[in-house]
């Protein structure tokens, strides 16, 4: 039963251990559907089909009821000289009119296709400037991220340094009770301590203070015990990029070209049929002066085929907004591909340096070694051996520091790639 209980608490601490402990892939799963910006899609969506619903409803019949009551001060008179006497009717004075106009699209020269084609475009682009804002929020979680397991690093090691601290603190003790070693190298290790202990506390605050903001822009209730996994990604450096903003470029010219295929339809001719419903006095007979119904049926032909050259200007307009795009697409491939030599130069960088920086951890560790040794004789002075055991920490802090760097900077290669 004891044994059963053991592995029961062992299998919930693995679990609770994996629900605890965070990817970067998972911030960015996170953001994407928590960050506010990312519920603007859907909006686009929604007003992206209202639109569409409107642009229908231009085949739909249009109906609309007019009335008016009027009175003229004169009406039209024939004011003839006949040999006989003729009572001829006149136009009454007062009139009233109720009609209902009905007008139905026959053919509109493929305006309302076009209207529907850019409308696409539109949901597109739109939605694509948010996935191109949400992309730039990536960039922000990977500062934080990787500046979250940076300070981790450091005060793992500074825990370790006042381990040894404590350790050569007790064995200080002992030497200044027997006369050894100085009071004075016992309050130098003591003022040490103090000194790590202070810095492992600013090191937990910004961690905290990053872990909120962290937490903030992912939506995952991040706390200071959350493990933070370190990313594990290859590169390949290849040409050509993935970026949002690339695709962004294409939809904003394809928009534009969908604009312009609307302006070459705006003057072609319409076809409509139209029909009047009528009541009043008078009817279609003007002279009669009795209420009556009406109607009239038709077929309307609407062209503009004169705009003083504004269509072809619109059009120019169009072509120099595409230009201006091409211009923008190009600085922005030129500007990521300057900031993807500089991160590769950066990733040389920190892997010659954690090379380094191995060689320099066994020089120090064997200079603190012969150090602590020393102190323990009474050869040196604790602040000395501070000074080299200080070194040793630093050298490790470096180590750490430049292996996340190195994570980092494959990270954000890849993020100006567009392959994250």
């Amino acid at each position: 039963m004891k044994k059963v209980a053991i592995i029961f608490i062992f299998i919930t601490s693995s679990v609770f251990a994996q629900e605890n402990t965070i990817s970067l892939e998972e911030c960015y799963e996170s953001m994407l559907i928590n960050y506010p910006l990312a519920k603007q899609s859907d909006i686009y969506s929604q007003s992206s089909e209202l639109n569409n619903k409107n642009l229908k409803t231009a085949w739909l019949p249009n109906a609309e009821l007019n009335a008016q009551a009027t009175y003229q001060s004169d009406v039209f008179k024939l004011d003839l000289d006949f040999p006989v006497t003729i009572d001829l009717p006149e136009m009454p004075q007062d009139q009233y009119k109720a009609t209902v106009d009905i007008k139905q699209l026959i053919y509109d020269w493929g305006r309302i296709k076009s209207a529907k084609q850019l409308e696409s475009v539109n949901l597109k682009t739109n939605k694509q400037t948010t996935q191109v804002e949400l992309n730039k929020i990536k960039d922000q979680i990977n500062r934080f991220y990787f500046a979250i397991l940076i300070l981790q690093r450091n005060e793992e090691l500074l825990k370790v340094m006042l381990n040894d601290l404590e350790t050569k603190t007790k064995s200080v003790e002992s030497g200044v009770k027997n006369g050894m070693l100085l009071l004075s190298d016992l309050y130098a290790l003591k003022a040490e301590k103090l000194k790590v202990n202070q810095s492992i506390r600013e090191i937990e605050n910004q961690r905290l203070v990053t872990i909120d903001i962290l937490s903030e822009i992912t939506g995952i209730s991040l706390t200071n015990e959350s493990e933070f996994e370190i990313p594990q990604f290859d590169i390949e450096r290849s040409e050509g990029l993935s970026r949002p903003e690339l695709i962004l470029f294409d939809y904003q010219k394809e928009k534009l070209d969908a604009t312009s295929k609307i302006i070459s339809k705006q003057n072609r001719p319409t076809v409509f049929a139209f029909t009047q419903l009528g009541y009043g006095k008078p009817g279609l007979n003007m002279l009669s002066e009795q209420f009556d119904s009406y109607y009239y049926l038709g077929v309307g032909l609407k062209w503009k085929f004169w705009d003083w050259s504004k269509t072809k200007h619109e059009k120019q307009i169009i072509s120099l907004n595409k230009d201006l795009i091409s211009t923008q697409e190009s600085t922005f491939t030129l500007q990521m591909n300057l900031a993807l030599k500089s991160e590769d130069s950066k990733i040389k960088t920190y892997e010659d340096a954690i090379e380094s920086d191995i060689e320099i951890i066994k020089l120090r560790e064997e200079v603190s070694e012969s150090a602590r040794s020393k102190l323990d004789n009474g050869v040196i002075t604790s602040t000395e051996y501070i000074t080299e055991l200080s070194k040793e920490t630093q050298a490790k802090i470096s180590y750490e520091t430049h292996k996340v760097q190195l994570i980092q900077s494959k990270v954000n290669y890849l993020y100006l790639k567009g392959e994250l």
